[in-house]
């Protein structure tokens, strides 16, 4: 096993126990912390906003670091760019959008599911008392952007998505909605399809958040029967999803071009 070997190997360990030594790739970001099944359905799986944005929603923040922020350059996203698409609590984004994404951009993917696994800090040295210094551990997106930067990837854009469905209330005149749980549904529920969009530059860490119109469906089924049938329910959540992620990639591609 020659050294580059060696080194590759180091790396990874360090990665797969949630340490790093430092590197350059977060040099304007020093002050940051660190399936298409039910696992998407657990709150335990999903990535939080800590786990995106790393510390700063709760950074003490100055009106000089907004003003700072503001002359930044907008984001960008070309067409064709490598990207890594990752969604939240799922292994894997599903099918129908990276299909989607692939129309617009060179995909890979990457797990949506944090390692919520008890931390394992690194002892790197010692300092002048001989104290053992104790190495920050790397958050989530930080160890991201490293994979990313060593496959070439640009972007990562990561999608939060919520199922909900609804039910008319005559009192208020209102659709009541909630969190879709593979509860059995009538004729007379709706469907909608909440998706969040957060997409981050992977040289500076700089990122872009934008949720989009979410998208109505009727449930239809025979009037006959009042119950949908579970198969009649899964394929037109399927053609909702599909519908919802043509129009929101769409859109995605030409508002971040």
């Amino acid at each position: 096993m020659n050294f580059r070997s060696i080194v590759l190997l180091y790396i990874s360990a360090l990665l797969l126990t949630g340490c790093a030594v430092h590197s350059p790739i977060d040099a304007k970001k020093t002050g940051a912390s660190g399936s298409e099944s039910n696992v998407s359905k657990n709150a335990s799986f999903q990535l939080t906003d800590k786990d995106i944005f790393g510390n700063e929603t709760t950074l003490a923040v100055t009106e000089e670091d907004i003003q700072a922020a503001l002359e930044e350059d907008e984001f960008h996203v070309p067409l064709n760019s490598k990207i890594i698409l990752v969604q939240s609590g799922s292994r894997a984004p599903e099918t129908l959008m990276q299909q989607e994404m692939s129309q617009y951009y060179s995909v890979a993917t990457f797990s949506g599911i944090p390692d919520r696994q008890k931390v394992i800090s690194c002892n790197k040295e010692k300092d002048e008392n001989n104290e053992i210094v104790v190495a920050e551990n790397m958050n989530w997106m930080q160890a991201l952007r490293y994979v990313a930067a060593k496959g070439h990837q640009k972007v990562i854009i990561i999608y939060q998505d919520l199922l909900q469905s609804g039910k008319y209330d005559a009192t208020s005149k209102t659709t009541i909605w909630s969190d879709y749980k593979n509860e059995k549904v009538t004729n007379t529920a709706s469907l909608r399809y909440l998706v969040r969009f957060t997409l981050v530059d992977v040289a500076t860490g700089d990122w872009a958040a934008w949720s989009p119109v979410n998208y109505e469906y009727k449930v239809m089924s025979p009037l006959t029967d009042k119950k949908v049938s579970t198969d009649t329910i899964d394929q037109q959540i399927t053609q909702l999803k599909k519908n919802t992620y043509s129009a929101m990639v769409k859109d995605l591609a030409n508002r971040y071009r």
